[in-house]
């Protein structure tokens, strides 16, 4: 009997040996995608729907009997949409990753994409006298093709008893493959070289502003800020290492105090009112700040898929693989909207 899920049915799986997609779904936790693809990612619940997923599977397989899933089947994909407004639609348990805070587009798998580079006497906007010519503003818009690429993990085969058990799936499946696809995804956002199947991160987009290094952390941060305002683009996040994030919730002043003030919020997870986000991986002293309508995530709309297998001799060895994957790549729409931080002196 098929196993339905949203609406459609997956195929149960074949010989073993193989891998074998099961649904992809377009909605999670009740929040469904809209047609034009945009909004934001959401990982959010990827732990507890894993292990729902598998639980469920497991009852409709065989009721009242406790077992893995089919090998090969789909238990659960993850929508990368998430159409709530960031500030306030982020999960109050933990402070906001970078993903949480970058724009998703849903993409074809090689697309154009238009980008705006600044245009030296662009033009503006000015009163006019009857009759006479109007200004003329300079976009400075061109189209550039680009493709998405696969981001994917697999998972070391492991006896499938050892995945029965809830708790142990959870910590497992969740905290461990799925991170690594957030970790490996933000740090191509941030650093990938363009080489390859690598995303042209921030730190190798032509156009990009910089800032050195100012008095201290928070002081280079504001300047950077104003590089933005500077250009009447609003902010929209910072990214920090997680020795920078640190170093500025921690700093002291003469009094032994913490010396936050105003400018850093660590509950709300903000320097200057805007939020930041601490990225894994980020050398220390390398920092961004990133103005609004200035990076997009394009993705495919099938989400992170997760999928279980016994490839190669696994089957006889009583063992299972997952795979857990997506197709993705950042697309820098104005390059200028985007300064580089050095947050540490030379």
């Amino acid at each position: 009997m098929p196993i339905t899920t949203s609406g459609r049915s997956s195929p149960q799986t074949g010989a073993s040996g193989s891998w074998r997609a099961g649904p992809t779904l377009s909605t999670w936790g009740g929040i469904e995608a809209p047609s034009d693809g945009k909004g934001h990612l959401s990982f959010a619940g990827l732990k507890d729907g894993i292990v729902d997923g598998m639980r469920g599977v497991s009852q409709r397989t065989s009721p009242g009997v406790k077992a893995l899933v089919p090998a090969g089947e789909t238990v659960v994909s993850v929508p990368v949409v998430n159409t709530q407004p960031i500030p306030g639609g982020v999960s109050q348990e933990q402070a906001p990753r970078l993903l949480d805070l970058i724009p998703a587009n849903r993409r074809a798998a090689v697309y154009d994409v238009l980008k705006q580079t600044v245009v030296a006497d662009s033009g503006a906007a000015s009163v006019v006298a009857p009759g006479a010519v109007k200004p003329t503003k300079k976009l400075g818009l061109h189209k550039e093709q680009d493709r998405l690429r696969v981001v994917a993990v697999l998972s070391e085969p492991i006896d499938k008893f050892t995945l029965e058990d809830a708790s142990n799936l959870r910590t497992w499946v969740g905290a461990e493959l799925a991170d690594a696809i957030m970790d490996a995804l933000e740090l191509e956002i941030l650093t990938g070289d363009g080489t390859g199947e690598h995303f042209t991160g921030l730190a190798n987009t032509s156009g990009i502003q910089t800032q050195a290094f100012s008095t201290d952390r928070i002081t280079t941060i504001a300047a950077g800020l104003a590089k933005l305002t500077n250009l009447s683009i609003q902010p929209s996040f910072i990214a920090l290492s997680a020795a920078d994030a640190l170093a500025l919730q921690t700093t002291r002043n003469a009094s032994g105090a913490f010396d936050l003030g105003g400018a850093i919020d660590p509950a709300a997870s903000t320097a200057w009112g805007t939020r930041f986000a601490v990225v894994a991986g980020l050398a220390a002293g390398d920092g961004y700040v990133v103005g609004t309508d200035t990076v997009e995530l394009a993705h495919d709309g099938g989400g992170v898929r997760v999928e279980w297998g016994t490839p190669g001799d696994t089957w006889t060895k009583n063992q299972v693989q997952a795979r857990v994957e997506g197709r993705f790549n950042l697309d820098v729409l104005r390059p200028h909207g985007v300064v580089r931080l050095a947050l540490t002196g030379a």
